[in-house]
């Protein structure tokens, strides 16, 4: 297979004859070995350095003398369509680490592989390893009940608020998205900002549609319904921002740089913050005291609708991926809790639910333990082979509320999806 291939073997006993010529200490065996040792290497693309276990795979290949790990980053956002690239040329890695929502269009053009057989090799190895991950973890890989790899790290945003202002104001934490508004409404009349968003196309629409989800929004077969009572309130909550002025009056240049920044900086009193970015908040805030987190407010009258999505980055297995076994050792190692754990204390937070119960990772993230129960709970931004282009109509449809205050939102709801319709062919 294109994956086998024999490493340089006769410099590393060169390198070993040379140790012993300095130390003076016997090797012996070692060159017919190493040149008789046939190494299968894996190639793992990840889609940021920091999730690179810190070890960078030492310990792995100390375990398992005939894998060699090769890594590279791919950045998230062009992993998709360099795997499709790398794909026709027959050069795509075994493991590539994508968003979530890439897995769709890399299912639809044969670039991944159903990966049934190793899940349930790994359940007959080590079946409270894998069972140590959350439902996300599997589901998040998963089109129609078919694994194509493993999600070890998953994002969720959370409603994020000032604590100390609101209970200087004797504002309760909002329940629902009027209480949102309600507390915007107390804090712009104390010359605050009352609710930071992001209004530019600088992003993926993936925190409207975190709120969409929380407001009850639904999919269907990947498509989100935005013609509907969940979408027009949302369209209508964007609206009230911008025509009550409880939001930036720069919002429609907003990234989310600017934001967290709003909310870090003492700004803004509430925002919908990603975990990732809880302990950059906690360096200038103190948690707990200045200001905590929950789970997103439901819609009014759809409390039981409302869910907390989340983002994710699964490792995916190519269709022209090594053998079966040498891959699943891959996995297993990164999926370790200790793996996860280090990753997820210095960057995203993982599925591997013992994590979330270890004294090093609290100490770390004094929030992780309030969270734990919201992280089982997780559900997945829903994936369309044509998920680009629909979430520039998204854009398109978020950007008309906060320009257009006035207008009827069911009018832009309809619209906008009547373009989705269009370029999905329903």
């Amino acid at each position: 297979m294109k994956h086998y291939r024999k490493f340089g073997i006769a410099s590393t006993a060169t390198a070993l004859v040379c140790a012993t010529f300095l130390s003076g200490t016997a090797i012996l065996g070692v060159t017919s070995a190493a040149y008789a040792q046939d190494v299968t290497e894996i190639t793992v693309w990840f889609g940021r350095e920091n999730f690179i276990p810190a070890d960078a795979f030492e310990t792995f290949h100390a375990e398992n003398p005939g894998i060699r790990v090769r890594t590279d980053v791919i950045p998230l956002e062009q992993a998709v369509a360099d795997t499709l690239r790398a794909a026709r040329a027959n050069r795509a890695p075994d493991i590539v680490q994508v968003p979530a929502d890439g897995l769709a269009p890399l299912v639809a053009q044969n670039a991944v592989r159903d990966v049934s057989g190793m899940m349930e090799q790994w359940r007959s190895e080590d079946a409270a390893s894998i069972d140590d991950i959350s439902s996300i973890g599997l589901d998040m890989a998963s089109i129609d009940d078919t694994p194509y790899g493993l999600t070890l790290y998953a994002g969720p945003f959370w409603y994020t608020y000032r604590k100390d202002w609101l209970e200087d104001a004797g504002l309760d934490v909002p329940q629902t998205w009027d209480d949102v508004l309600d507390v915007a409404r107390a804090m712009k009349a104390e010359g605050r900002i009352g609710y930071s968003v992001i209004g530019s196309r600088a992003h993926d629409p993936v925190w409207f549609l975190s709120t969409f989800m929380a407001m009850g929004g639904q999919w269907e077969n990947g498509v989100p319904q935005i013609d509907s009572d969940a979408g027009r309130y949302l369209l209508n909550f964007y609206q009230t921002l911008v025509a009550e002025g409880l939001t930036s009056q720069d919002v429609l240049a907003w990234d989310s740089g600017a934001m967290r920044s709003a909310f870090i900086g003492g700004d803004a009193a509430q925002a919908m913050i990603g975990d990732n970015v809880y302990p950059t908040v906690n360096e200038s805030l103190s948690w707990g005291q200045e200001w905590d987190g929950s789970r997103p407010p439901s819609r009014p009258g759809a409390e039981s609708e409302g869910r907390t999505m989340t983002l994710g980055w699964p490792f995916l297995v190519t269709t022209g991926a090594a053998e079966d076994e040498s891959v699943l050792k891959v996995l297993q190692y990164m999926a370790r809790a200790e793996n996860v754990g280090e990753v997820s204390a210095r960057y995203q937070p993982g599925t591997v639910l013992s994590v979330f119960e270890s004294e090093e990772y609290n100490a770390v993230k004094p929030w992780a333990a309030q969270f734990a129960p919201e992280f089982a709970n997780l559900t997945p931004l829903p994936s369309h082979p044509r998920q680009t282009q629909i979430y520039q109509i998204l854009l398109d449809a978020m950007q008309a509320a906060l320009q257009n205050p006035e207008q009827d939102a069911a009018e832009i709801a309809a619209t906008h999806q009547a373009a989705i319709s269009a370029l999905v062919g329903n």
